[in-house]
């Protein structure tokens, strides 16, 4: 039964370019983990920690060099109006605990829809349109899924995933993958670019990944292995 299989705890905010590469790789390898694992898109908000909405001129520095570490992974500069740069994340965040009621599968195909909407499409995604056509398009019962987001009954299960992310489990960052056991990996075969927003989001430093593209997939498979053991 589904609901018995191992869970992997990804921690991850959904404009977090390193969260949108890791949730991509993910992508890569799910017929091999259907049926062994489940992976439950927990809500590490950004803005919750950090008191302030996702700095675009941050993202701006970070995205290009992080795009290298996977060349196929489809993403291009923001190109919306200003104006539409999403302020908060939180409703795209209570969308996905919404989808969650449906299936856990359910509930990352939208994640990774909204992240795609985010990082190709230059889309608003803290609209209550683009969320609804969102979870149209990836096949969501859209009455059921339309009255529990407008009830708005997600957004304390949201909140509550922050605080157990960042103070309870004290994750290093988004994206932080825990396993069953309580093991926590962060930025999973990603590099760590270091911005300094005093200088107008300048590159001031880089931590190279341990490996780039699909070689990182190996990565990704230990993991769900020790995961899909119990370990």
């Amino acid at each position: 039964m589904p609901d018995e299989l191992p869970r992997i705890a990804l921690y991850a905010d959904l404009a977090c370019p390193y969260a949108y590469i890791a949730a991509y790789r993910l992508r890569k390898l799910r017929d091999a983990y259907r049926g062994r694992v489940i992976v439950e898109h927990k809500c590490l908000s950004l803005e919750y920690v950090n008191r302030q909405p996702t700095p675009k001129p941050t993202l701006d520095s970070e995205i290009p060099i992080l795009m290298l570490q996977q060349p196929d992974l489809p993403w291009q500069p923001w190109h919306a109006p200003l104006w539409q740069w999403p302020v908060t994340i939180w409703p795209a965040f209570e969308a996905v605990k919404c989808a969650e009621r449906q299936s856990a599968e359910r509930a990352g195909d939208l994640a990774w829809a909204i992240r795609t909407a985010f990082f190709v499409e230059s889309r608003c995604i803290s609209m209550r349109d683009v969320l609804l056509e969102l979870a149209a398009q990836v096949g969501l019962e859209l009455s059921r899924f339309t009255a529990d987001f407008d009830s708005g009954q997600a957004k304390p299960q949201v909140i509550a995933e922050a605080r157990e992310g960042w103070e309870q489990l004290k994750v290093a960052g988004s994206p932080t993958f825990v396993l069953p056991s309580g093991r926590q990996l962060s930025n999973l075969g990603l590099p760590e670019v270091e911005v300094d927003e005093r200088q107008h989001a300048r590159v001031t430093g880089l931590r190279p990944a341990p490996c780039s593209g699909d070689d990182c997939l190996a990565l990704y498979r230990q993991m769900i292995d020790e995961a899909a053991m119990g370990a």
